[in-house]
């Protein structure tokens, strides 16, 4: 198991305090999340620790627990939930147990282009998951951006069909489960933290993750070929409590909402430094990366559309609402000038 991954399995019981008494909520608050030392994620904690040392008012001391000691991520959005954290960053994919309409934002080939995809990301959803955590005792801040999903295993998948029968690691939501199902992979569910382990002895021949946690994680050097198909994209979470957030003063509520830096030019370099590291990958880990073409972008997207209607028909309403929001503010999107740095894909998803 390497470095990163006996960092992630330090134990949930190490950190746990009981919540905070209300005269001391503004005094100090414990951070959780998951990320690897040395990173582009890794430096940006870093100037949110900065921002708050320098800024906070009154002064808030910070508890940083982003080194996986919360337990998995189901366990530290329950531990935000009861005040047990102030402030926890999540991936996408594990805020689903709580708001199981975000597996929406993963379905495949859903948007058309990056520069729509982010001006729906930064100029409508934040509003719309306010509302949906806010039922949760919980209050979204604001996105953490990840990566374009890929997948990884021993071939090429650039030609859908070869996933067909693969062993594949899913991370555990109706979307990635579906998307699975739909390329007849055998869909397996391990922990993040087991997936070397699980490739190491054949549990997984494969399995899906973003570009970046790809890099990251030290997974490229157990497998041979990582296909960046893009069809969805993962990005985190800045979740707060909603009862110690509420008790904080105006300063601190606007400080945390822009604390973790300039989240646009975060995007920027976080998508740069990816580039960059794919691009290294065959020669520093051996590992093959695979952009698809545009005929075989178009092709996967016409093989996995019926993921969304299934995706609609499992999680009902509350899916169905986000979905309309989503295609609603598609049609709206003025391109501009904008840089459509992702191939055009489909636009009439579903029939």
């Amino acid at each position: 198991m390497n470095k990163a991954m006996q960092i992630i399995g330090l134990g949930a019981a190490l950190y746990f305090t009981p919540s905070l008494a209300q005269s001391d909520m503004a005094q100090e608050a414990s951070v959780a999340g998951l990320t690897f030392p040395d990173t582009i994620t890794d430096d940006q904690w870093k100037v949110f620790s900065a921002n708050v040392a320098a800024h906070a008012d009154p002064p808030i001391t910070l508890k940083m627990l982003i080194r996986g000691e919360a337990g998995s991520e189901e366990t530290m959005i329950q531990a935000a939930r009861r005040g047990r954290l102030q402030l926890a960053a999540p991936s996408l994919a594990g805020a689903t147990s709580l708001v199981p309409e975000l597996a929406v934002l993963q379905l495949p080939f859903l948007f058309e282009s990056a520069a729509q995809m982010d001006w729906i990301y930064d100029e409508v959803l934040p509003r719309h998951f306010r509302e949906a955590f806010a039922d949760s005792g919980l209050v979204f801040l604001h996105w953490i951006d990840s990566g374009w999903l890929g997948f990884y295993g021993p071939e090429s998948f650039a030609d859908p069909s070869k996933v067909s029968g693969v062993k594949l690691r899913t991370a555990p939501t109706d979307a990635a489960r579906l998307t699975a199902q739909q390329l007849n992979a055998d869909a397996i569910y391990v922990a993040y933290p087991e997936i070397i382990p699980a490739l190491q002895t054949g549990l997984i021949e494969g399995g899906m993750t973003s570009d970046y946690g790809f890099v990251t994680g030290g997974i490229a050097a157990e497998v041979k070929v990582f296909t960046l198909t893009r069809h969805s994209y993962d990005t985190g979470m800045m979740l707060a409590n909603a009862a110690w957030y509420e008790g904080l003063s105006t300063a601190n509520k606007s400080l945390f909402l822009s604390a973790y830096g300039d989240l646009s030019d975060f995007r920027t370099r976080s998508r740069a430094y990816t580039a960059g590291e794919l691009e290294r990958l065959p020669e520093t880990a051996g590992t093959q990366v695979i952009t698809l073409t545009q005929q075989q972008r178009d092709h996967w997207a016409a093989v996995t559309r019926p993921v969304h209607q299934a995706l609609l028909d499992r999680i009902g309403e509350p899916a169905e609402a986000l979905y309309a929001v989503i295609q609603d503010a598609k049609a709206r999107f003025d391109y501009g000038d904008a840089q459509n740095d992702v191939p055009g894909t489909p636009a009439q998803i579903p029939q």
